[in-house]
């Protein structure tokens, strides 16, 4: 073969692969930019949709309080924007040992969560007969008491294959929209719950 000839032969050929690998390039990108949710309201869709690393319960369904936390004036908590995320400390009558316990494994995981603490508030809730309203050890660990304007709660909760108090106290993971979607139990581990935390706090941003 001339010289001639290998030239016009290298001049026919198409440089397919590097053609396919833009392309596919492109369209990632592409997808990229539509894909991304603009609004509060896409980005959970996102997040219900992606989930978390689930080391909690997921309640099934998800129990919607929208209004229906207060904190101690009788004034909105759960709908505080500045603040979007809420781990709420559940717990039948005065928060003893074992609440207590659980009250300083969510102390922890927030103050864990370092420059992503800010979007998340801490609260306590008592409920029952012997419901209390304030708590100067709880305080300290700078839970905020909140009430609650249905006294029905612990049977909604139920409804969502949530324990009963009875067996201990429970903290739920409120997201931005003021629905409980994920709780835990004195069982679960304080390193689950920071890693689950982070996670839905970071895709929702």
């Amino acid at each position: 073969m001339t010289n001639e000839e290998i030239t016009n032969a290298s001049e026919g050929e198409k440089p397919w692969p590097l053609i396919i690998m833009l392309g596919m390039l492109a369209i990632v990108i592409g997808a990229g930019f539509i894909l991304v949710p603009k609004t509060e309201e896409g980005k959970l869709l996102w997040l219900e949709f992606l989930g978390t690393n689930n080391h909690g319960e997921f309640m099934n369904p998800p129990l919607e309080l929208v209004g229906e936390l207060l904190d101690a004036q009788g004034d909105p908590w759960s709908a505080d924007l500045d603040i979007p995320w809420k781990l709420v400390l559940l717990n039948q009558g005065p928060c003893l040992e074992d609440c207590q316990e659980m009250a300083d494994v969510i102390t922890r995981v927030h103050s864990r969560l370092n420059k992503l603490a800010p979007e998340l508030k801490r609260g306590f809730l008592s409920l029952g007969p012997n419901a209390v309203t304030r708590d100067s050890a709880l305080e300290a660990f700078g839970f905020e008491f909140i009430q609650v304007q249905n006294a029905d709660l612990q049977n909604r909760l139920a409804a969502s294959g949530v324990p009963n108090l009875s067996e201990g106290p429970l903290a739920f993971v409120m997201d931005p929209r003021e629905v409980f979607f994920l709780y835990y139990t004195q069982e679960h581990d304080g390193n689950g719950v920071l890693e689950d935390v982070e996670h839905v706090i970071k895709l929702s941003q």
